[in-house]
């Protein structure tokens, strides 16, 4: 009885880990449905983000390659010249950096 009742605990236990590997969370267990292809979307994202900032304007995109894909970083600046890190990660979700 013994056995039978661990052998469930394993396989149940197993079985958990298994859907959750599958989930696909992003960063800190987040669910996103957007994916970022390219620049330019992640352009749209930033600029969306600091809709509410006057005068920004996007100074310089690049990309860079990391074990879960491409984090795309975009340099914006206001009307002020004050400048803005952001990262995109390959799920959407936009990170002010710096």
């Amino acid at each position: 009885m013994k056995k039978i009742m661990l052998l469930a605990l394993v396989l149940t236990f197993a079985f958990s880990m298994s859907v959750y590997a599958q989930m696909g969370m992003g960063r800190a267990g987040v669910h996103h449905n957007t994916k970022v292809v390219n620049v330019e979307e992640a352009k749209a994202l930033v600029l969306q983000q600091t809709s509410n900032i006057k005068g920004v304007k996007v100074v310089s995109a690049s990309e860079g390659h990391y074990h879960k894909g491409t984090m795309y970083i975009i340099n914006v600046s206001d009307e002020n010249g004050k400048t803005y890190e952001y990262h995109v990660n390959p799920w959407g979700e936009v990170i002010l950096f710096k």
